[in-house]
This record gives C-alpha cells, sequence and structure tokens, in this order.
C-alpha cells in the first residue's frame, strides 16, 4: 500500500501539465534555472469504473483527496464527524486490484495511523515521565499496546479504479490499472476506543496515572492526524 497523491495529478488527467515554478535569485542577483515538474510522458485514459455508466467525472472524495488530501475528505458533509482513510494500489490486472479492494485491511491502517499520532504525543511527553524503572517501562510499552488493540467501526464508503496507458518516446508503453478505496470511521467511537485502550494500562500509580490522562486529553482534544 502506498501513498501517491502527486501521481494521482498526473494519471487522472488526460494530458497533465503543471506550472513551472520560479527559481528563486542567487545572492549575485542571478536567476536559478527554472524547476518544471512538467511530465515527458502521455497519459492515456482507457476506462475508468464510471465508463459503463457514462460518468465522466471523480468521485468527489477522490478529487478532495487528490487536492488536498485526507483534510479535503473529511471537509465534506458526507464525512463530517469522522476520520477517513484513503488508501490506493497498482497492477496490471483489474481483477487483482478489486480483490485488493474488497480484502482491504482498514483496522490495519487504523492501527498504523493511531502509532503515528500517539506517538508523536507520547514523545512530547516523556520527560514527565517518573524516573523509577518500572514507570520508564510501562511507558515505553504503552504504545505498542495502543497499536496491538482492536478499533472496530470502520465502513467501507466507496471505490474507484483506473485503466491507462503511459506512453514515452524511448520506452515500452505501460498499462496499468489503479484503485482507489475510502473508508470511514465515526470520531467519537475511535475516540473512545482509543480512551479505554490508554485506561487499561492506567495500574494506579498516581503519578503515571494523571500523564496517562492528561496524554488521553490531548489526543482526544486535536484528534487523530491521518
Amino acid at each position: 500500500m502506498k501513498s501517491v497523491k502527486q501521481m494521482v495529478m498526473v494519471l487522472l488527467t488526460a494530458a497533465a501539465v503543471i506550472g513551472a515554478f520560479s527559481g528563486c535569485k542567487s545572492t549575485d542577483g542571478a536567476t536559478a534555472d527554472r524547476i518544471t515538474l512538467k511530465s515527458s510522458a502521455n497519459v492515456q485514459t482507457i476506462e475508468h469504473k464510471g465508463t459503463a455508466l457514462g460518468v465522466n467525472t471523480l468521485p468527489q472524495w477522490l478529487a478532495e483527496w487528490t487536492d488536498r488530501g485526507i483534510p479535503g475528505v473529511e471537509s465534506l458533509a458526507d464525512y463530517k464527524g469522522k476520520y477517513c482513510i484513503v488508501a490506493d494500489e497498482r497492477g496490471t490486472e483489474l481483477q487483482q486490484l478489486l480483490t485488493w479492494v474488497n480484502n482491504f485491511n482498514a483496522q490495519q491502517q487504523i492501527g498504523a495511523q493511531i502509532e503515528t499520532r500517539v506517538a508523536s504525543v507520547f514523545k512530547a511527553n516523556e520527560s514527565k515521565v517518573p524516573e523509577s524503572a518500572d514507570s520508564q517501562r510501562k511507558y515505553s510499552n504503552a504504545i505498542n499496546t495502543l497499536v496491538s488493540a482492536t478499533y472496530t467501526g470502520a465502513r467501507k464508503e466507496s471505490d474507484w479504479w483506473v485503466h491507462q496507458r503511459i506512453v514515452e518516446k524511448g520506452k515500452p508503453d505501460e498499462i496499468r490499472y489503479t484503485a482507489y478505496v475510502l473508508y470511514s470511521i465515526d470520531r467519537k467511537i475511535l475516540d473512545e476506543q482509543i480512551a479505554a485502550s490508554i485506561a487499561k494500562i492506567k495500574d494506579g500509580t498516581p503519578e503515571l496515572d494523571r500523564l496517562f490522562d492528561e496524554i488521553t486529553a490531548q489526543i482526544l482534544e486535536s484528534g487523530l492526524q491521518w
């Protein structure tokens, strides 16, 4: 699984050309070489999920993800109050990618995002951990407990696929499919599950338990940031 938002900006247009960025001036007043993101490849869309239905526009969630990432998806009215997960995969066979879509492991993805978010919060608070070896060990093990916990409530919202030919001079034509899948989970449901998982870590050590309460409040205040 991989994130390819820059690739999407190219692949979901028949001929993507992105404007060049102006170079910064050097200290001697000369202008640096202009950087261009123009692709030498000709990207041709052969078909997509909407072709048979006469649909020729991207789903709004995919357009938002391409443009603004997850925050863009979560800003849509349909996903207010939800955490959203978008993943994509490429391959040479459509059926292979449809199988990937159907078997997508949202739980694994949620765990990875929780690890990223929770790890940063725990790191920011590690100076507050009591100096005892036992407290240090419990604090270090806490994130593993949170990541390995089971989080339920995620559901598939939508998916999309596109079939394309990439033509570039001097190279064999490349034919590929790209599939995208969207999952969501109610923020309140996931936040409550995270809080419950942190509560299980507490063992009656007053100073450490207060720190876990503080971390819980910090995470729930800002939410998970995909």
